[in-house]
This record gives C-alpha cells, sequence and structure tokens, in this order.
C-alpha cells in the first residue's frame, strides 16, 4: 500500500523558508502504517515530495450486502462471472457443461429456465439455483480452501 488516510488539521506559515507547514492527523491504528510509507522521521537533508488528494465523503459507504439477501438471479450473476465456478460447473456437471459452454447458459440449462431473472419467480428453479451454490460453495471449501 502506498496510500494512507488522514485529516487536514492546520496550517503554519514559515516565512524564513517561504512556505507553509500542513498538519494532518492519522488514526494511531493507522500510524505505523503512515510512518512506512512516509519513509520514517524526516531527514532535511534528503527531500521527499508526497501527492495529497481529497478523499470523496460525500457519498455513504455502500454496505456490503449479505449474500443471502441477494435476489437469485444476482447471485448467479456473480458466480458465472467467477472462473473458478466455471471450473467447478466443468468438472461437477460435466454433461450440462459439455452441451451449454459457458457459466450462464449452464445455470440455465440446469434450473430449466429462460433467463436467469426468472430464477426468483420460479420455486423450482430458485430451489435447484440454491443446491448448486451450496455445492459450488462445499467444492470450493474442499478442494480450494
Amino acid at each position: 500500500m502506498s496510500a494512507f488516510r488522514a485529516t487536514y488539521s492546520d496550517w503554519k506559515l514559515v516565512r524564513t523558508r517561504q512556505v507553509i507547514q500542513i498538519v494532518f492527523e492519522v488514526p494511531l491504528a493507522d500510524a505505523d502504517s503512515a510512518y512506512e510509507i512516509l519513509g520514517g522521521m524526516p531527514n532535511s537533508s534528503k527531500e521527499r515530495w508526497f501527492g495529497i488528494a481529497a478523499i470523496n465523503t460525500s457519498a455513504a459507504p455502500k454496505q456490503k450486502k449479505d449474500w443471502r439477501d441477494l435476489p437469485p438471479s444476482q447471485q448467479s450473476g456473480i458466480r458465472c462471472d467467477d472462473p473458478l465456478f466455471a471450473h467447478f460447473l466443468k468438472e461437477q456437471r460435466p454433461d450440462d457443461w459439455h452441451e451449454a459452454q459457458d457459466p450462464a447458459a449452464c445455470v440455465r440449462l440446469i434450473c430449466g429456465v429462460e433467463s436467469r431473472s426468472e430464477l426468483g419467480a420460479n420455486h423450482k428453479a430458485r430451489v435447484i439455483w440454491h443446491q448448486i451454490d451450496e455445492q459450488f460453495q462445499a467444492w470450493k471449501a474442499l478442494e480450494h480452501a
């Protein structure tokens, strides 16, 4: 990591050198990281330059949703973008994979739907999707922990 967070707290004019000193405060928990990034104690014989950028805090941080709170169509979209899930389907569902050749098409084939958006409305498809996802998680835990 080459950045750390800090809050702007003060500045001081140094007239004899025609500069200002800017004071930033770093949370104590991040102090070691900041110290390392800055290269330790300042050395007046070796000037080092750093860039300073504001962090946009106007947007509220997104809360990560629990997997179970995501709709099945979104869950399947996330899984289908995971190369490990494609590997799981190839290994564990070779006949379905051979026919589909694509994670999204394979999920649709196994669940018996035309579109993954149907996974939320079709009870049988939703149950099948959850079984596939649980099998994937178990396979991943055993094979790729």
